[in-house]
């Protein structure tokens, strides 16, 4: 059996289906004494040219302009703050594009969570391409939380 962090890593992207599997890592870690939820924003740094490299756009750079982290961090603690777990969430910021990362941030932790553009119903049709390659990579439970579930 392998060690695992005491910890619930949950995919956060400040969306509604993101907030619903914020809420319900939350919920589930009090049924694991003393677990911690990280929420993990993977986010795609902006192209940008880098000094002495050739003049193409090179895949790194600053953060995307619509990646506003300090917004994430009042969600988040907005979230902890209703759900009585102030103190116990975490945020972490991840670049990248993207379920992979997401599942090596998980590596090693209990389960890791992220929320579903569709509703319950739609979820038998299938997951998005996110989902299923955090799913893939996972080495960890994974749960999939459909956005009607906030």
């Amino acid at each position: 059996m392998s060690h695992h962090d005491n910890t619930i890593v949950v995919g956060f992207d400040g969306s509604p289906a993101g907030v619903a599997a914020l809420r319900w890592a939350v919920a589930q870690s009090r049924r694991y004494a003393g677990a911690r939820v990280t929420a993990v924003h993977v986010h795609a740094p902006e192209a940008a040219f880098v000094p002495a490299m050739s003049m193409g756009i090179q895949p790194h750079g600053a953060p995307h302009p619509d990646h506003d982290a300090a917004a994430l961090a009042r969600l988040v603690d907005e979230v902890s703050t209703e759900t009585v777990a102030h103190g116990q969430v975490d945020l972490a910021e991840v670049p990248g594009r993207s379920g992979r990362v997401l599942a090596e941030a998980a590596r090693d932790t209990l389960l890791v969570v992220i929320g579903a553009h569709h509703t319950a119903p739609r979820l038998a049709d299938g997951v998005g391409a996110f989902a299923a390659e955090v799913v893939r990579h996972a080495h960890c439970p994974v749960a999939i939380i459909p956005a009607d579930r906030a």
